[in-house]
């Protein structure tokens, strides 16, 4: 804020300058100049309108909060300095930001209070026309409504046309076509498991362990002779291993579990004790399947004996599920064995095993007994 006199066409006269930087985002400044004042009493009184004008000015611009640019940077610094109430693992946190910068760089440059639905539609578009599909959209609202909450929370996203809610809370996304998930049916299975065990594969082991069990890739790979109780005829699993971080942690559900030991299992069990007697480790330990590679493994050697499809290493564990409930086990036993803790995932494999419908047609007694219809009399000839 300052009055300078100057002298314009031989006469002196006055300015007036005015300037606000912003207290809390710093990145705002406002400012004014008036001219060709001529006396100290009018520059004055300027000064004074203009103090007034522009902090009334940078009040309404700071309540407005920060870009969303700001609001990213602050949650993810917040975030690796664990003050967001919940740890949370690095690779979470990078997940998140990464997603964000790609996906919503349309809004970077915007006041985070002014994003409403319809930028929030804008934003899912240019994922769409990234190629993102229905799985990665929804972390991308996902990543959108913890970063948006968190501001809020913060007080970093305000202002007067503010309404608390994030710019995608309540967009739906358009329902895709629902493909059927390739799986191996019984037979399919028994010879899968007969031609590994013939030609002595090295991943029999595993692929059996995987079918019998229904436990994970991670799960298996971690597995341990300390989890076996063979007395008790049970695996304990507590723990999975994380090709992205090269770790074991807990499985995905957070919680341990109990797996059943059948027979055929006990079988498997007993022959890599004798096989892997120095290894702390039950299963083999391949490089492929620690870089992820298991499904393309299993491609290899199912299409060499002649099935097919099109099927990941996860497909071991929904044969394990799909062919158990048709047999008649109790969907909850197989949910608590094969970890499965919400219904709305498991309903999958209900569906593709039929026990949700079967029987449920019998009692529709319509078409007329054989004995009767064979002693009727056309009318019709």
């Amino acid at each position: 804020m300052a009055i300078i006199e100057y002298e314009k066409n031989g006469k002196k006269v006055l300015k007036v300058y005015v300037q606000f930087r912003g207290k809390t985002i710093r990145r705002l400044r406002v400012q004014k100049v008036i001219y060709n004042i001529e006396s100290i009493a009018v520059a004055r009184r300027e000064e004074r309108r203009l103090i007034k004008e522009l902090a009334e000015k940078l009040a309404k611009l700071e309540g407005k909060g920060l870009l969303w640019s700001e609001v990213l940077f602050r949650w993810e610094n917040a975030a690796y300095g664990d003050l967001l109430g919940k740890k949370m693992h690095f690779t979470t946190i990078k997940d998140h930001v990464n997603r964000l910068r790609k996906y919503t760089s349309p809004w970077l440059g915007l006041i985070a209070s002014d994003l409403n639905k319809a930028d929030g539609r804008r934003v899912l578009a240019f994922a769409e026309s990234l190629e993102a599909k229905n799985g990665l959209l929804n972390k991308i609202k996902s990543s959108i409504n913890l970063v948006y909450n968190w501001g809020v929370e913060e007080g970093f996203i305000t202002g007067l046309n503010f309404v608390g809610k994030s710019p995608v809370f309540g967009l739906g996304l358009d329902k895709k076509e629902e493909k059927l998930k390739p799986i191996l049916t019984l037979d399919e299975v028994r010879k899968f498991l007969l031609e590994a065990k013939i030609h002595k594969h090295p991943w029999y082991p595993v692929w059996a362990f995987a079918i019998l069990t229904g436990m994970r890739s991670g799960e298996l790979q971690a597995l341990e002779w300390g989890d076996i109780d063979e007395q008790n005829g049970i695996i304990r699993v507590s723990k999975s291993f994380n090709k992205r971080l090269m770790t074991t942690k807990c499985p995905k559900n957070g919680t341990w579990r109990n797996v059943d030991v059948n027979s055929q299992l006990q079988e498997i069990i007993s022959d890599l004790r004798c096989s892997r007697q120095n290894g702390k480790k039950v299963l083999p330990q391949f490089a492929d399947w620690k870089n992820g590679e298991g499904g393309k493994v299993l491609r290899m050697f199912l299409n060499r004996i002649g099935i097919h499809k099109e099927v990941v290493f996860h497909t071991l564990r929904a044969c394990f599920a799909t062919h158990l409930l048709s047999t008649g086990v109790e969907p909850f036993k197989v949910m608590r064995m094969g970890g499965w803790s919400d219904l709305k995932t498991f309903q999958i494999y209900l569906r593709m095993s039929g026990v949700d419908v079967r029987g449920v047609a019998e009692a529709l007694d319509v078409l007329p007994d054989k004995q009767v219809s064979g002693n009727v009399v056309s009318l019709f000839r």
